[in-house]
């Protein structure tokens, strides 16, 4: 049994540190260089090209891996066909992301995933594609997406699971910091800071089969109207405390 970890590298700021968490039995770590930017849906894409895995998980190079989560996630993959870790925020802002031990069936995960949208400030385990593993034999490749294609992607795996499994054990860290896509505004590539829009489709149809079409669009509506507080608060260059006081 091996388990594949694709790291596309954009930057080698962080990169030892991100290598040097990637530890468990069985590993193969695929790591993927992109000078041109062509873009993390590309990099991933040809890292599934090349895995060899019967599981697979992602990593960031900026990110880092907790000591054991590996082996631990592996463990948990037991009857199921997706199992979500707890994720910890840090740099720019602290914030962890938690649930306690379950094993969803996709009616229950499908009512996660509408609390999400109605307020995505909260739910948000199965946002990003790392802090998850995956199984090969279901995996279909990343949409040509510049931003949420990591939505795009978990929702359309999820379309194929019978079980998801929560974890309450923190198992990666995500680094926040000014200058990725989702949080800085770039002039010359608008479409890549509201791409969001193009994962909620994703979405969209993983949901209709439990939701009418009225209560989706709702929920759709109100995670439209986060991001795009969220984001317009980034290109007006205000802070955190500037968005909360929007939503609210």
């Amino acid at each position: 049994m091996v388990v594949s970890v694709i790291l596309p590298v954009k930057d080698d700021i962080f990169l030892k540190e991100a290598k040097d968490s990637i530890r468990g039995n069985y590993v193969e770590l695929i790591q993927i260089d992109d000078p041109d930017r062509k873009g993390p849906a590309w990099a991933r894409n040809r890292g599934l090209e090349i895995a060899r895995g019967e599981y697979i998980m992602f990593c960031d190079s900026d990110d880092l891996m907790e000591p054991g989560a590996i082996d631990l996630m592996v463990q948990a993959m037991n009857g199921v066909d997706m199992v979500c870790g707890s994720f910890r925020k840090f740099g720019d802002f602290e914030m962890t992301v938690t649930h306690p031990m379950k094993i969803l069936k996709m009616h229950e995960v499908a009512e996660y995933a509408m609390r999400n949208l109605q307020d995505p400030g909260k739910n948000q385990m199965l946002s990003g594609c790392w802090a998850k593993m995956f199984r090969r034999e279901l995996i279909r490749p990343f949409p040509n997406l510049m931003t949420a294609e990591d939505m795009a992607f978990n929702f359309d795996y999820l379309r194929r699971c019978g079980l998801v499994k929560f974890l309450p054990d923190i198992v990666y860290h995500n680094r926040k910091r000014q200058g990725s896509l989702t949080t800085t505004f770039d002039e010359k590539n608008k479409p890549a800071l509201f791409g969001f829009l193009g994962g909620l489709k994703y979405v969209k149809k993983f949901l209709k089969p439990y939701y009418l079409e009225d209560e989706i669009e709702d929920a759709l509506d109100s995670s439209k109207l986060y991001h795009s507080l969220l984001y317009f608060t980034r290109i007006a260059g205000c802070g955190r405390e500037t968005f909360r006081r929007l939503y609210s």
